[in-house]
């Protein structure tokens, strides 16, 4: 997230001119307001603390603090174990009370750590113990999560949660998952593994990976007002999708790649945020395909019984979230479901932050979530009973 506006600093005198003062995650009260504070060790700041502050709905990092009164604090528990893909790490957050309904928190398509920012405090806070674990090659996970598809991450969830459910802090009947993004895929994937108590999905993607990555194409082309060589760069990603699968000659995308690499447009294409050679090498050919390959149609129409909450931003840069919401709502009606909520924000993007373009790293000043978000899980829990002691 970006730092927290000019305007909420004079406001909340929150930021101060000497160092970052580096909070305990938790939940603080400052200046009369509410502030979920967690920890981030993400460069180019490693120790910055990432804020919501629940009064305003404003968000973004903290620096320097002064005036924090601490409400709850958290207690962390660091795991090891050995998962299919090998040696997996992972942290369990709680308050020291239990059983608790637990939600495992599943990455986007990024290199995060467990350390997840506010939404640790956040729910464990409101009574949900967190457990959040590093992204493969992060931390203290091997592997690359550069080069594993939803069905490798869903393996690593279905780990957790088998190692987990017999935890004293852990209520084993009332597990769920929390999704953003990418993890969108991954999550059906444990539901239909699992007995999940529940599933909240944030800007989930519901239509096939290669349908996603040409959405995301189109708009990052527009958003850069080279949406007319749109048509060539979405060439160029089909040739490199069918030469994964095999029916097009490497030579071929090989020679769309080095003509448009030459081309103004091309660092807009996504293209380059592989860093990879074409070919790529013999050894990541598998690795490239699970990250570009896969569908999600059956495993939707298969979730019959999990209770599910999905949330998304009608701007939306990253994800066809009107499209998404759609289908998720039709394949889940297909499967029987009795219970799924889906909520539109009309001013918001990916991350569900106001904005009026929806571009990530644009907000509408000041930084904010939208109305009722992150709230709306807990209200939502608790209505089904989940949240229960």
């Amino acid at each position: 997230m970006t730092r927290i506006a000019i305007a909420l600093a004079i406001s909340l005198s929150l930021i101060a001119t000497v160092a970052a003062s580096n909070l305990a995650p938790g939940v603080y009260v400052a200046s009369g307001h509410t502030l979920y504070v967690g920890v981030e060790h993400d460069p180019p700041d490693p120790a910055s603390n990432d804020f919501f502050d629940s009064t305003s709905q404003q968000t973004g990092d903290l620096h320097a603090t002064s005036d924090f009164h601490l409400q709850c604090g958290l207690r962390e528990e660091p795991r090891v174990i050995q998962a299919p893909q090998g040696r997996l790490g992972f942290s369990l957050y709680h308050t020291g009370e239990g059983p608790h309904a637990t939600v495992i928190l599943v990455h986007g398509n990024d290199p995060q750590t467990r350390e997840m920012g506010f939404i640790i405090p956040f729910f464990v806070c409101n009574g949900v113990d967190v457990i959040s674990y590093d992204q493969r090659g992060v931390g203290e996970s091997t592997g690359d999560w550069f080069l594993n598809g939803p069905r490798q991450r869903a393996e690593d969830a279905e780990a957790v949660y088998d190692v987990m459910r017999s935890d004293p802090h852990v209520d084993p009947h009332r597990i769920g998952i929390w999704a953003f993004s990418n993890g969108g895929w991954t999550a059906p994937l444990v539901s239909i593994h699992r007995p999940l108590a529940f599933m909240i999905l944030q800007s989930a993607p519901t239509e096939s990976l290669r349908q996603n990555i040409d959405y995301e194409v189109e708009q990052t082309m527009r958003r850069h007002n080279v949406e007319d060589a749109a048509p060539q760069a979405l060439a160029l990603w089909h040739a490199f999708e069918r030469s994964l699968d095999g029916t097009v000659p490497w030579s071929y995308t090989k020679q769309l790649y080095d003509s448009d690499a030459k081309q103004s447009w091309f660092q807009y294409s996504l293209m380059p945020d592989l860093g990879i050679s074409i070919p790529p090498p013999p050894e990541k050919i598998a690795g490239l395909r699970r990250l570009v390959t896969f569908d999600p149609t059956q495993t939707l129409l298969s979730v019959s019984a999990t209770p599910t909450l999905a949330l998304y931003g009608a701007l939306d840069r990253n994800v066809d979230a009107a499209d998404s919401a759609a289908q998720l709502r039709e394949y889940l009606r297909r499967a029987g479901n009795p219970d799924v909520t889906i909520k539109m924000y009309p001013h918001a993007g990916h991350q569900l932050i106001v904005s009026k373009s929806g571009y990530n790293g644009e907000p509408t000043p000041p930084q904010r979530f939208v109305a009722d978000y992150p709230q709306i899980m807990l209200t939502w829990l608790a209505q089904r009973g989940l949240t229960k002691e």
